[in-house]
């Protein structure tokens, strides 16, 4: 599944654009993603939603699919398995989108998990806890 709002780019490090086919790199992002990304950005459509940001020259470099060869990589990080990203928006607060999200969660059925006290949105797609979303802290 390709996403309609994002490029491989903002989802994947450079270094895999180098080596990769782009329309295999879309086989290394869970489907369920794609779906949460598409659909956050349809609710919150004004401004920028920036996961990886290197294909115009920003330093958003880690924010999505984490490799061995990531500073940030984790054999267990939901980042490492292409269930998570984590993004910044240019016309709405992180809280706003955060608060959004667990408010309404029926809307967004892939996220299972939600990071709390961060600058930044992270979502992932792991399994929910009793049909809602887990909240955790780093």
């Amino acid at each position: 599944m390709k996403s309609t709002k994002f490029k491989i780019e903002e989802l994947v490090p450079l270094r895999l654009i180098n080596l990769i086919h782009k329309d295999l790199l879309w086989k290394l992002i869970d489907d369920d993603i794609i779906i949460a990304i598409d659909k956050i950005k349809e609710v919150f459509p004004k401004g920028s939603m920036s996961i990886n940001t290197y294909l115009w020259s920003g330093n958003r470099t880690q924010s999505g699919v984490r490799t061995k060869n990531s500073e940030y990589y984790s054999e267990t990080s939901q980042h490492s398995l292409g269930k998570a990203i984590d993004c910044v928006f240019g016309n709405y607060s992180t809280d706003e989108v955060r608060e959004y999200i667990l408010a309404n969660q029926d809307e967004f059925p892939t996220i299972g998990g939600v990071e709390l006290g961060t600058s930044w949105l992270h979502i992932d797609v792991r399994p929910r806890r009793n049909g809602k979303i887990i909240t955790f802290t780093p």
